[in-house]
């Protein structure tokens, strides 16, 4: 397959290792499924868009028991909210109507695209909440329990208080205009438009300037400096004097229509910033291998976490992570232990052995432990519930701000007393103070630096990384060592497959009954033949039994038995009737186009390390691959080693990439980390950046968009001093009237957005859907569109 043929589902480059038209098998089966069931008109409102491809591991078979009881509990209002995983266009809310209609008693569904959920209406005694969730997954979307309330609050507490703002800015502006052009001062009304001018002021002041003056009494307290603090200023000042003002019958210190507006834009500047990242934030659901709760054994009830106590016997579901150390009461298991030493091989467990804290039970079956520490005292429990000491400050910023500060109310003061010298009035010498005050605002940085972050944001989903943290660009502009996990980092997540022709030489039947064996076993032999194999048809109604230790049997319709296990020669045999049908071979891989990134990032002048909890020959095997000497890299480190080593060396410039639980302390110790799209979004919901695909190509662009970002607000700010350093000597010479003032501050607006636009977009132009589509590396992640 040429490298130029485009996936026909999602438009992504499809690999030349491939004989079809699709990059992988998920957009196949999804694309087949669509065209059968006549739902092709999505492809029609997805447009031109190279969009995410689907991910074979959404399409494994998961474990829906929360939705069963969350369904039980909605029973009698016959409502359900729940979180919804790959949203991103109008055609994926026509498919999901489409999709919910053909459920009886389906009622009414309510897609939210921007906040990642929906809501359903339904009639409780007909409608089937988990066929419903099931059918959505065989188009690669994957449904959740609901986002916990605080993920939206901050950017739906400032969508309320910029609506309100706006619509009082407009008052505002509505009723002192008369004045600018001409209005007489005995007009009959003319005492009523300044009242109603600064009631909406006042309201303004009250609904959004309390918010950056709360921000920046906050700053002040814990000893930083912040952007809110001049724009506090600002705003205090320009109200005050505007009220003051109006009381005294002083024209010129009436600053209502500024006071309004000027709220408005910050909000606007301020929601543009956060709202990129927070939709990044929700893109993943809240990875629930870690449950919330427990089910005792001897009292069959639910038990929060942290109620888990010494000698509570308790029940531990498939795909559910072990949260504290526990003894086996079963006969045998199955578990992982790739989140505790980085080892993605799988575990046998007899009958009273120990179990660690954060061990995945992989098998196919619950299992019964017995805990033999508390919650609280758990592995796990500590990887969770670690955090970072403190949120990143800007020490240059804050002196810039510092003495930004200092020379603003210097020059006001003495401006003030100046014209208090020269013999004008209290009032003349009142509007020159508040007039620089006000003409001193950051306007212009309030409204685009946020502008910056969001075509920064939109730069790194180009090349498959999204954004959860603001502060993520400054960082990476400090790194000066990059540090990766091995294990599903460096390397895939699962082994890859050597010999994948073995599978087209299977019958239909006996790629039906592969399909079924792995479709639910967390091995990661199960977890590379189902990426292989693909979804699609499977045997119904018959359980796969697992034997621990010696594989997966499954008996078909016919009475045929199937086994899947361990043999001669292979890593891995398909039997049928105890007669070989196939053996797979399978090996470690690194990502594509590791080597190359690596060389990439140490000829930037990087230090590039490995952290790893793996073996060492596995470790210095990937280590030589890449070019790192010995002294660059260090195997079988537990979690707390691998956080001490970066304590040791990080100086704040380092910046860590790993997947598992065992990198959590490690991130907390970094200045800025990321990982990949795993599946078990723990790591990706405590990282600055979560990128998605088999490639680590991301990381130099990522790197490029700092800069480009870094460039963006220089300009920014270079305008915005020649503009101060303007409008601050109109004012000391009393030429800066309010309407003056409510001119020059959208303007300046224009005229940094517009700089922030050309910096971002002096990259080359992309003009093909080919080229967009080869530049972004939006690989695996559950998302039909």
């Amino acid at each position: 397959m040429s490298s130029s043929t485009l996936c026909q589902h999602c438009g992504s480059p499809v690999p030349a290792n491939r004989e079809d038209s699709f990059c992988c098998a998920g957009c196949s089966y999804v694309h087949e499924l669509l065209h059968r069931q006549g739902l092709d008109h999505f492809y029609d409102l997805k447009g031109e868009s190279s969009l995410p491809p689907v991910s074979p591991q959404s399409l494994r078979e998961r474990d829906y028991a929360w939705l069963e009881e969350l369904t039980r509990e909605a029973v009698p209002a016959g409502e359900l909210c729940l979180a919804l995983q790959g949203l991103s266009c109008v055609g994926c809310v026509w498919l999901i109507e489409r999709i919910f209609t053909r459920h009886p008693g389906g009622v009414q569904v309510n897609v939210d695209v921007v906040h990642g959920e929906m809501r359903l209406v339904f009639d409780p005694l007909m409608f089937d909440a988990l066929a419903f969730a099931r059918d959505l997954q065989t188009f690669g979307y994957l449904v959740g329990p609901p986002h916990e309330g605080g993920e939206k609050k901050q950017t739906s507490g400032l969508e309320r208080r910029m609506g309100v703002c706006g619509a009082f800015a407009m008052n505002a502006m509505a009723f002192s205009l008369p004045a600018y052009f001409g209005m007489p001062k005995d007009f009959a009304f003319a005492s009523w438009f300044d009242m109603i001018a600064a009631v909406s002021a006042t309201l303004a002041m009250l609904m959004g300037g309390s918010y950056f003056i709360e921000k920046a009494w906050q700053s002040l307290r814990v000893g930083a400096l912040h952007i809110d603090i001049p724009i506090a200023l600002g705003i205090v000042a320009a109200y005050a004097g505007s009220m003051g003002g109006w009381i005294a019958g002083v024209e010129g210190l009436k600053y209502f229509d500024f006071v309004a507006i000027f709220i408005f834009l910050m909000l606007v500047g301020r929601w543009a910033q956060q709202a990129a990242v927070e939709r990044n934030r929700r893109k993943l659901m809240r990875d629930t291998s870690v449950p919330d709760s427990v089910l005792l054994s001897e009292t069959n009830q639910m038990r929060p976490l942290r109620a888990l106590k010494v000698g509570m016997r308790f029940v531990v579901k498939s795909g559910q992570s072990i949260p504290v150390a526990s003894r086996l009461l079963g006969e045998r298991a199955s578990v992982s232990l790739e989140w505790i030493n980085g080892e993605s091989e799988s575990q046998q467990r007899e009958e009273g052995q120990m179990l660690p804290s954060g061990a995945l039970n992989i098998g196919t079956r619950a299992i019964e432990v017995e805990a033999l520490e508390g919650w609280q005292e758990s592995t796990l429990c500590r990887l969770l519930e670690a955090r970072k000491p403190g949120e990143f400050r800007d020490r240059g910023l804050e002196r810039l701000l510092r003495g930004y500060l200092m020379v603003v109310v210097l020059i006001g003061i003495g401006g003030a007393v100046y014209w208090l010298l020269s013999g004008a009035g209290f009032a003349q010498a009142l509007q020159v103070m508040i007039s620089i005050f006000v003409v001193s605002c950051p306007c212009a940085l309030g409204v685009a630096v946020p502008l910056a972050e969001e075509l920064a944001v939109s730069r790194a989903e180009r090349l498959g990384v999204f954004v959860r943290s603001l502060g993520l660009w400054k960082k990476l502009l400090r790194v000066r060592r990059v540090i990766f996990d091995k294990t599903g980092t460096l390397t895939l997540e699962n082994p890859v497959l050597e010999n994948a022709e073995v599978l087209l030489r299977l019958s239909d039947e006996a790629r039906r009954a592969l399909r079924t064996l792995v479709a639910g076993n967390l091995h990661p032999v199960s977890r590379s033949l189902f990426d292989a194999i693909g979804p699609g048809e499977r045997v119904q109604g018959h359980e796969v039994t697992e034997i621990i230790g010696q594989g997966l049997a499954l008996r078909d319709e016919s009475g045929t038995e199937w086994t899947l296990g361990r043999g001669e020669g292979a890593d891995a045999i398909l039997q049928r009737r105890g007669v070989i049908i196939a053996g797979f071979r399978f090996r470690d891989e690194l990502r594509a186009e590791s080597v190359e990134e690596v060389q990439g990032l140490k000829s930037r002048g990087l230090e590039v390390c490995i952290l790893s909890g793996d073996r060492e020959t596995k470790v210095a095997h990937i280590a030589e691959q890449l070019g790192l000497d010995p002294q660059h890299w260090q195997a079988l480190m537990k979690p707390e080693q691998k956080a001490a080593w970066i304590t040791q060396h990080d100086q704040d410039d380092t910046l860590y990439i790993g997947d598992g639980a065992n990198d959590s302390l490690a991130f907390d110790a970094s200045l800025c980390a990321g990982s990949p799209v795993s599946g078990r979004s723990f790591l990706e919901q405590k990282a600055d950046f979560f990128f998605l695909g088999h490639s680590l190509r991301f990381s130099s662009g990522l790197l490029d968009t700092a800069r480009v970002h870094r460039r963006a607000t220089r300009r920014v700010f270079a305008f915005s001093v020649i503009y101060n350093v303007a409008t601050v000597i109109a004012g000391l010479m009393g030429s800066l009237s309010p309407l003056a003032a409510a001119i020059l501050m959208p303007l300046s607006s224009v005229v940094t957005l517009s700089l922030v636009a050309l910096t971002f977009g002096r990259k080359k132009k992309v003009s093909s859907r080919r080229a967009r589509a080869e530049e972004a590396v939006m690989f695996p992640v559950p998302h039909v569109s």
